[in-house]
């Protein structure tokens, strides 16, 4: 469990330079739930289905992601949120990685914490 809380802890220091650094304002309810969404489909889809149980290949994984993520910015457009941009773009690519890589730490500190 040591290396998953390292994970997020090092994640969510990153996060706020890479924030400070694009000028994202991130401290809203509407980033938050933004980057909940993008966070929770690393942490599912490659993080857990992709790279640690393999039941679900990477290239369907990247796709399960894009399609979520686009659907997304979809109800954000009609919502008339307009957040495309490169630096939202580098932001919710970090998110996502980060997610992944929580994915995957959490699983392998379950499975050797139960023997």
């Amino acid at each position: 469990m040591k290396i998953f809380s390292a994970c997020l802890l090092t994640g969510l220091v990153i996060l706020y330079f890479i924030d400070s650094a694009l000028s994202i304002e991130n401290l809203n309810m509407e980033m938050f739930t933004h980057n909940l969404v993008r966070f929770f489909a690393g942490f599912v889809f490659l993080g857990i289905g992709g790279w640690y149980k393999h039941k679900l290949k990477f290239k369907i994984s990247l796709y399960l992601i894009v399609i979520f993520l686009v659907s997304d910015d979809i109800f954000d457009y009609i919502r008339n949120i307009d957040n495309l941009s490169f630096d939202m773009l580098l932001h919710d690519l970090f998110i996502v990685i980060w997610g992944a890589l929580s994915g995957f730490f959490f699983l392998k500190s379950i499975f050797k914490s139960n023997g």
